[in-house]
């Protein structure tokens, strides 16, 4: 399969895709009786409140000063009318507390309950915000979660709030700026919970691989999703980035750059200069730049894999303009330990005497073998190449073999 441009909507939905395959709208189980409270993000950040979104009467409040200043809202309070202005270009808004109407761009509307003050906060009903923003409201009511599309990153994305709402209802998430007046009957709950793993991580004892997603809203860096090894080795030493032959098994110091490292206040700092933010979470989780971490684990022995797996990324906001591009990459493994690729692009190759890197997709057949944390493909026409590989976990914590990561792809077996 060769890589292809996509069109708008395709774009829009690749897009939504991989937020729900890398985590970011993903769903991990929570008690029924004990939901979280409802989250809000502006396209793919997460906005910190000091008072948590309310529910009143089917109406969600939240609360604004965050809100309106992470979409570059510059909001003024006049203590003694208690009324709140707020502007953004050509936008300009007032309204005041405890007030059913606000006066948008001149025009006066009805709100859905009016402003509050709690605990010294101003909230706002969550319908006024898409209104006086211009951004779409969504609502995941599996995960309890809003995300408030900005018109920037619609035009980005080369679509109306029509189209993109179109869309999102097509996905099955609604689109409406009020969640339902019961949004708790799934019992589920927001994908970045932290959950606490089985062991508690120690900084002073610091052993093995670490792996993290990060976002790539734009698809530049990394073609929607970025992952950031880090690999601790004795001696304080440290290896940031993939290793050059595959797993963390195959590290060799003397054949690649090994960094000596120290940990100090939080800071993470390596011989060459450079230095990362680093810590441990109250449940015990790592996090390094605000990544969370988890343990790269071995495969068992004689692991083989089955079925047909895809990896899809995309570059320069797919579907906002010609240029921007979407891409799949797909391996059949079999458990004869034979396999076939389309349009592979994956990196480094080497043949025995030396390593390149192969930038083209590329189809092929060969064999693989998969020891530790390392694959070995072996291709007919004589090439090799090696790449740390694990398995993704499942929603049960267990290994999932229809989610597999090779190097910096994460490929899964798409069963839609």
């Amino acid at each position: 399969m060769q890589a292809f441009k996509t069109k708008t909507c395709a774009g829009l939905l690749l897009f939504f895709a991989l937020l729900l395959a890398t985590g970011f709208w993903g769903l991990k189980q929570a008690h029924a009786d004990a939901p979280a409270p409802i989250k809000v993000a502006v396209d793919t950040k997460w906005v910190s409140f000091s008072v948590d979104p309310l529910l009143d009467g089917g109406t969600t409040l939240v609360q604004m000063r965050p809100l309106f200043e992470s979409m570059g809202i510059s909001l003024k309070w006049d203590q003694k009318t208690r009324t709140i202005s707020g502007q953004k270009g050509s936008m300009s808004f007032t309204l005041k507390v405890d007030s059913p109407k606000a006066v948008l761009n001149g025009k006066e509307i009805a709100l859905d309950k009016p402003a509050r003050v709690i605990q010294g906060n101003t909230l706002v009903p969550l319908r006024f915000v898409g209104e006086a923003t211009g951004g779409l409201v969504a609502w995941d009511p599996k995960n309890r979660e809003i995300t408030i599309f900005s018109e920037q990153m619609l035009s980005q994305l080369g679509l109306t709030k029509e189209q993109a709402a179109e869309i999102l209802n097509k996905n099955g998430t609604m689109t409406t700026s009020n969640p339902p007046k019961d949004p708790t009957g799934t019992g589920q709950t927001g994908g970045d919970e932290e959950t606490a793993p089985a062991e508690p991580v120690k900084l002073d004892k610091l052993q093995g691989m670490y792996v993290g997603m990060r976002l790539d809203p734009g698809g530049y860096e990394c073609g929607g999703a970025c992952w950031d090894y880090y690999t601790f080795l004795p001696g304080q030493k440290i290896v940031v980035g993939e290793p050059v032959s595959g797993g963390p098994e195959t590290i060799d110091c003397s054949k690649q750059a090994c960094t000596a490292y120290s940990i100090n206040n939080n800071r993470l700092s390596l011989s060459n200069g450079k230095s990362y933010s680093i810590r441990v979470s109250a449940k015990g989780n790592l996090f390094i730049e605000d990544v969370q971490l988890a343990p790269v684990k071995p495969v068992t022995a004689n692991f083989k894999l089955s079925g047909s797996y895809v990896y899809r990324g995309y570059s320069g906001m797919a579907g906002a303009n010609s240029a921007s591009s979407a891409w799949e990459e797909w391996i059949t493994f079999q458990t004869d330990g034979t396999f076939k690729s389309d349009n592979l692009t994956l990196g480094s190759a080497d043949t025995g005497s030396g390593s390149t890197n192969s930038s083209a997709g590329a189809s092929g057949t060969g064999t693989y073998a998969i020891t530790g944390n390392t694959i070995t493909l072996k291709f007919s026409d004589g090439k090799t190449e090696r790449f740390v590989f694990f398995v993704h976990p499942g929603k049960d914590g267990k290994p999932n073999p229809q989610d597999i990561q090779i190097g910096d792809r994460n490929f899964y077996v798409d069963n839609d």
